[in-house]
């Protein structure tokens, strides 16, 4: 694990050996929410985040689909 990401990944997220991250729900929701403000883009979002763009595009098919529930309030 780099030391440089270490203190820029948001709590509760798993770093492996591989280097793989696992996100935790929230957070995740958390992200996709960012992306439907007025001028967000998904690039800026998952720049902010250290994701990867294609990455939060299928977080947000997935909350499309009822699969990743947005709280309502869901903000920083």
């Amino acid at each position: 694990m780099c030391a440089k990401n270490s203190f820029l990944t948001p709590p509760g997220v798993e770093i492996y050996a591989s280097g793989h991250r696992g996100w935790p729900t929230q957070v995740k929701a958390l992200m996709v929410a960012h992306t439907l403000e007025p001028v967000a883009t998904v690039n800026a979002v998952a720049d902010r985040y250290g994701v990867q763009p294609h990455q939060l595009s299928a977080w947000r098919r997935l909350a499309k689909q009822g699969k990743l529930v947005l709280r309502s309030g869901t903000g920083p």
